[in-house]
């Protein structure tokens, strides 16, 4: 029913990978002798050759990413290389696409099928099919060394942040820091920083010192210089991929698997937010710098703002956000979560314990239906270790799916995050942003576990336009607000007293607190990265358009010292290339759907089974833009998005 993690899958991983690759080759062969091609035995076999591939290789991935070592790091680097040769000689392979060409004109095809051929066609023109050999040689080697430079932007920054420590002797400087940070950040000489997340932010926000908070916050902005001949070769690769392929640009390429009809049409939806949101942002920041002022600054630098907005929280809206701490201890959120999506759609999660896992604060969990027969199975890691690499993600790793033998394969998933970690004699103790980012996580999760999908390659998040991936995550964070979802966990860790709805509504005033704060800045993010992708510019081009950019998005100008775009890793070492516009672009259709959720009392069946069926169990097999009108009956609105973030 379900594999267990291979916790040895590192041990030979480059004979293992291209042993795969050697017989799906073999196998490739023996489909295209086959005369009568159909879809039932020529594409099914094809894409269960490349599920075989990724249920191997996923795993490999996933260690390298959660127990870094230079084991985990060979064993992962020293694939990349025939993955992206295959990956690229099947993406050029005249014979394949001549077969999946002649399949779609065939009348016997499902609605899913017709978008696996959709798709597939579409891929074989971005990989380039249609050109020259000497260009496919080049392609070849193009993808090759963007796969080898994404790695190494990573490690490099990953490097960076653990280079990185503050040792403190006592607490004089961080006395109003939370006891469990203080726990955390306790070591023999007094209590140690690092850039490392939660340990970042709790320093920025607690730290009374001026001098040292600019002190970490210069380490953590000017992190990965190496990374600055990274960026120059990735954004010529790129350029020079786009125009072989014949697209004026990368970010015009790269919109070809989007729902948003053109990348212009992406940068003025982000222009037209910035409009909207810099008044407000000019306005919070006048709040917070008339507050500043008070406190003994003149000017507002980006190393003041954790500090003094969380100030300004405790005395404007007497929000801390220490007090929720007690009430989200991990474990309560991880029940709650699940207590949250049992009520809402209709499942139930049962724990496995005979299993081996790669660290012993991970667990997994198999999803049950209503008839408690296992549909999918979740494994998640929450805790900060200094081997996990930072930041929050879900991985998918089988696809639930019919193979070529009409065998039924069961979805699993991964959920990682770096939460304050667990000591002995004090739980692991959560802010309300982690359970936000536990939910966002887990939308992105049901996205690809719930699929009732047959194909893989429209299964689960397969085949989802990029800007739409987002969507069911951003719709599940909302819940976190929720007061009836709130009080299905928040129980103090202690007294197991249910949280105060004194506090539920602080939570609730408090979201939107700053709300044009945060939404200039990521826009900013947004703007800056479909703006670098329209030609091959050096670093310093690079360097240059990111301070452009600020003087039309951002309210506080950061210092001179800052490289941002050196950690910008969802662009540089992840898949948002030219596409991180799809965080605002999703946020629309979740913003959309939440509001229709809220209005009906939250646990309403009727849309709930609607949201299910047309959205999550769909995945890939049509448009997003087709399925949120199968939901709500129309398009999405941006109206709704200004709505939800309190500016309408």
């Amino acid at each position: 029913m379900f594999i267990d993690f291979p916790l040895d899958c590192i041990k030979n991983s480059y004979e293992n990978v291209t042993e795969i690759i050697k017989s799906n080759k073999e196998e490739i062969a023996r489909l295209l002798k086959i005369e009568n091609k159909t879809y039932l035995n020529f594409m099914r076999p094809l894409m269960e050759l490349e599920c075989r591939l990724n249920d191997y290789f996923t795993p490999v991935a996933h260690l390298n990413s959660v127990c870094d070592s230079p084991e985990t790091r060979e064993a992962f680097s020293i694939c990349l290389e025939p993955l992206s040769i295959y990956s690229s000689e099947l993406s050029q392979n005249k014979a394949i696409y001549e077969a999946v060409k002649e399949i779609s004109t065939q009348h016997d095809l499902t609605s899913e099928q017709k978008k696996v051929i959709k798709d597939s066609l579409q891929s074989f023109k971005l990989g380039g099919v249609y050109l020259e050999d000497n260009k496919k040689k080049r392609l070849i080697e193009i993808n090759t060394r963007l796969s080898e430079l994404s790695d190494s932007f990573n490690k490099n920054l990953l490097d960076a942040t653990n280079a990185f420590e503050i040792i403190l002797k006592d607490d004089t400087h961080i006395k109003d820091m939370p006891e469990s940070d203080k726990m955390a950040a306790k070591v023999q000489q007094g209590y140690r920083f690092t850039l490392q997340a939660p340990s970042y932010i709790a320093f920025m926000t607690y730290c009374k010192d001026r001098e040292l908070r600019e002190e970490v916050y210069k380490a953590y902005m000017t992190r990965a210089e190496n990374n600055s001949p990274v960026i120059e070769e990735i954004l010529k690769l790129k350029h020079e991929k786009a125009n072989m392929l014949g697209y004026k640009n990368y970010r015009e390429m790269r919109n070809e698997t989007m729902s948003c009809p053109s990348a212009d049409e992406a940068l003025a939806f982000l222009r037209n937010l910035s409009k909207k949101g810099k008044k407000m942002a000019e306005k919070e920041l006048k709040d917070l710098s008339d507050f500043a002022k008070n406190k003994g600054i003149d000017k507002i630098e980006s190393y003041d703002t954790a500090y003094l907005s969380n100030m300004l929280k405790k005395e404007a809206l007497g929000f801390d956000s220490e007090l929720f701490r007690p009430f989200f201890e991990k474990e309560n959120v991880v029940h709650g979560l699940f207590l949250f999506m049992q009520k809402l759609f209709n499942i139930n999660f049962q724990e496995v314990h005979d299993i081996k896992l790669w660290h012993k604060t991970a667990k997994c969990f198999n999803l049950l239906d209503n008839n408690n027969t296992p549909f999918a199975r979740l494994y998640i890691d929450l805790e900060a270790r200094p081997e996990k690499r930072g930041g929050a993600w879900m991985n998918n790793w089988h696809t639930g799916r019919l193979d070529d033998k009409n065998n039924i394969h069961l979805p699993d998933a991964f959920i990682v995050a770096n939460f304050p970690p667990s000591k002995e004699g004090q739980p692991s103790l959560l802010r309300h942003d982690d359970v936000h980012t536990l939910f966002h996580e887990a939308g992105h999760a049901i996205h690809h576990l719930f699929s009732k999908c047959k194909e893989s390659d429209v299964s689960g998040i397969n085949g989802v336009e990029w800007d739409a991936v987002e969507f069911p995550s951003q719709f599940l964070e909302n819940f976190a607000y929720e007061e009836k979802v709130l009080k299905l966990f928040a129980r103090h860790y202690e007294t197991g007293e249910m949280i105060p709805d004194e506090l539920i509504k602080k939570l609730i005033d408090n979201k939107n607190f700053q709300s044009g704060m945060f939404l200039v800045r990521q826009l900013e993010f947004g703007i800056f990265d479909l703006s670098i992708y329209d030609n091959a510019y050096t670093y310093e081009q690079v360097h240059n358009i990111i301070l452009e950019t600020r003087k039309e998005t951002a309210v506080i100008t950061p210092p001179d010292y800052v490289i941002f775009e050196n950690g910008f890793g969802h662009i540089f070492g992840g898949g948002y290339s030219a596409g991180y516009y799809s965080y605002k672009w999703a946020e629309m259709l979740s913003a959309d759907a939440y509001i229709a959720f809220s209005e009906k009392g939250v646990f309403d069946e009727k849309i709930a089974g609607s949201f299910k069926e047309n959205i999550l169990e769909k995945g890939g097999s049509d448009t997003m833009q087709q399925l949120f009108i199968n939901f709500m009956g129309r398009s999405p609105s941006e109206e709704k998005l200004l709505q939800l973030m309190g500016m309408k």
